[in-house]
């Protein structure tokens, strides 16, 4: 029995011997397999190196190439055709002057810091004045002139004594403008009813105009309109009816970040048709006018509309105030506004007035 036992453990012991041998020679064979694999691997990623180095070097020959060739079709072009090269700059010259706007009609309006200037010495000079046009009134100061394509054109007189109102509710403003012979042009009010109902509405200064003239029937007004956002600034409107009856709307829009009172005039189309250059660091108050439409650059009463608005420009601060002023005391006190005559008359019915 013994002997058995000892041969079947010899048996299985050469068993465990052959199996381990076995499990070594799988294992050698699966990294060698490993091992070749891990070759061709390294030898795929160098031939794709190989080939995109290879395709990089040919894209740089045919760009080189490609340039090459189009330096000399430019060569060949300004060598052989200079007068194509030459109506294209002349193309480019007309665009440039196309966009360019013409202006038709240029005014200068300066207004005087002071009374030392000639035209204001003497109160026989008021007397004449006054003997010509009864719209030249005692109370009546000349602050500046206006000239028309570099030519005097006339003359600029304020109600001086209305101005300088303290109470802020009697306080009027009153823009007048003569021609240099000394006869009226036309005139600029400000209306207080409608402007303190407008700025009471909008919550900010609305100053409202009218613009009455010699030579026409109509009243025309201009109104600052509260502008939203307010940070892009100030805006007037105003209609216009010209002697054949077309009635036309504009917007004069402030323009900002600019040095001085720049003012653009707009039509309906968002065209800009008048430009209003306000000179920075002048004392008194210099305006330039461009008007770059020519049926409007030769009506009078445009032309004469925004020179006197231009006028205002120069108080437009102190208006704003006086109006804040006047509001807030008719807020908190009894006080009733009671309109200068002169002013009542505007509001009057004219289809009654004509019955």
């Amino acid at each position: 029995m013994s002997e058995e036992k000892e041969q079947s453990s010899f048996e299985e012991t050469v068993k465990d011997v052959v199996e381990e041998i076995n499990e070594m020679e799988d294992a050698q064979s699966e990294n060698a397999q490993l091992f070749d694999k891990e070759e061709d691997m390294t030898q795929r990623e160098n031939k794709l190196d190989d080939d995109m180095f290879v395709q990089e070097e040919e894209e740089k020959m045919t760009q080189e190439s490609v340039e090459e060739e189009s330096v000399v079709e430019v060569e060949e072009v300004t060598a052989e055709e200079p007068e194509v090269v030459a109506a294209k700059s002349t193309e480019k010259k007309e665009e440039k002057k196309k966009e360019e706007r013409v202006v038709y009609a240029h005014f200068d309006v300066d207004l005087w810091r002071t009374k030392m200037h000639r035209e204001e010495w003497g109160i026989r000079l008021d007397a004449q004045r006054a003997q010509k046009d009864r719209q030249w009134t005692r109370d009546m100061d000349m602050i500046g002139e206006v000239k028309k394509d570099g030519e005097p054109y006339g003359f600029l007189g304020q109600r001086e004594k209305l101005w300088k109102d303290k109470d802020p509710l009697e306080r009027r403003f009153v823009m007048k403008m003569f021609s240099s012979g000394g006869y009226w042009r036309g005139s600029i009010e400000r209306l207080q009813g409608e402007s303190f109902a407008n700025s009471h509405a909008s919550k900010e200064p609305c100053p409202s105009y009218v613009c009455i003239f010699k030579h026409t029937r109509n009243l025309y007004r201009i109104k600052r309109l509260a502008h939203f956002p307010r940070f892009q600034g100030e805006v007037f409107g105003f209609s216009f009816l010209d002697e054949n009856d077309i009635f036309q709307i504009f917007v004069i829009d402030d323009k900002r970040l600019t040095f001085g009172s720049d003012w653009m005039i707009k039509d309906i189309h968002n065209k800009v048709i008048a430009k209003i250059d306000g000179k920075f660091m002048n004392l008194g108050g210099r305006f330039k006018i461009d008007i770059f439409d020519e049926i409007l650059a030769n009506d009078k009463t445009f032309f004469n509309m925004l020179i006197l608005f231009s006028a205002t420009l120069r108080f437009h601060k102190n208006i704003k105030k006086n109006i804040k002023k006047a509001l807030k005391e008719l807020r908190i006190t009894d006080a009733k506004v009671k309109l200068d005559d002169s002013e009542s008359n505007l509001y009057l019915n004219p289809r009654k007035l004509s019955v």
